[in-house]
């Protein structure tokens, strides 16, 4: 599913790269994005982090040289680019789709559990919130919006609809660390967290799609858009909850 996922948000950014005029490695981007998804659920912990570099070489490697078979250099540098940072942006951070799998809460914690709680617990911490937010955000922000949070980005967000969303994504991970059993403190925190680099990574999506020239990646979704558009809050929210949910309750 999380390779799906990928897969179908890489060639949104892909597709939306060509009519650009820019010509990106869509192969070797798809096959390094899934091969670091592989290492995230495949590899011994120990190695993953050499491995992904490997990945990461091999495929900004051949994703130059590749550049040497076009009928003309020009705008090769930027293509290389966007070849890469597709593959990090997208497939590198949705490895922490998976990393989240991988955590049993309630096992780390020592506390009673049933097997929803210990084998999604950590992942559902992070991804109702951050999807609540963006329906607590359109919602105030439509009915009582007046300040416009970036107007040139994005003239649709409102502050009020950024606050609405940032305490509803806090709630929202207050209940569902009470279900966890999660200490009420962590739970603060780490709403906190999500509610700020959830809005951060909608913010950097935004900037791309201007860049771009898109009002949206895709429409799999309908008036919602695309998966890279219903993805990009938890693509900064996921490696966040990883790095405190680790810090806090692994080491």
């Amino acid at each position: 599913m999380t390779a799906f996922i990928t897969i179908v948000a890489l060639s949104e950014y892909y597709s939306a790269t060509f009519t650009r005029g820019l010509r990106p490695q869509v192969g070797v981007g798809f096959i390094g994005a899934v091969s670091l998804l592989a290492v995230a659920t495949f590899a011994p912990a120990d190695h993953q982090p050499y491995l992904m570099i490997l990945v990461l070489f091999g495929a900004t490697a051949i994703t130059m040289l590749k550049q040497t078979d076009a009928s003309s250099y020009e705008g090769a540098t930027v293509s290389s680019a966007v070849t890469i940072f597709g593959v990090v942006y997208i497939g590198l951070l949705m490895t922490f789709f998976i990393r989240l799998c991988h955590i049993n809460l309630p096992d780390a914690m020592g506390v009673p559990a049933g097997l929803m709680a210990q084998r999604t617990g950590a992942l559902l911490l992070v991804i109702l919130p951050v999807w609540l937010l963006d329906t607590f955000a359109f919602a105030i922000g439509s009915a009582w919006g007046q300040r416009l949070l970036t107007p040139i980005l994005s003239p649709r967000k409102t502050v009020e609809g950024a606050v609405a969303g940032f305490l509803g994504c806090v709630g929202t991970t207050l209940l569902i660390g009470w279900w966890l059993q999660l200490p009420w403190q962590h739970s603060l925190a780490l709403g906190m967290l999500l509610g700020i680099f959830s809005q951060l990574g909608d913010l950097a999506k935004s900037t791309i799609k201007r860049d771009l020239n898109l009002d949206d990646f895709g429409n799999i979704f309908g008036p919602h858009g695309g998966v890279l558009d219903r993805f990009d809050g938890l693509l900064f929210a996921m490696p966040v909850a990883y790095f405190y949910l680790s810090l806090a309750f692994l080491t």
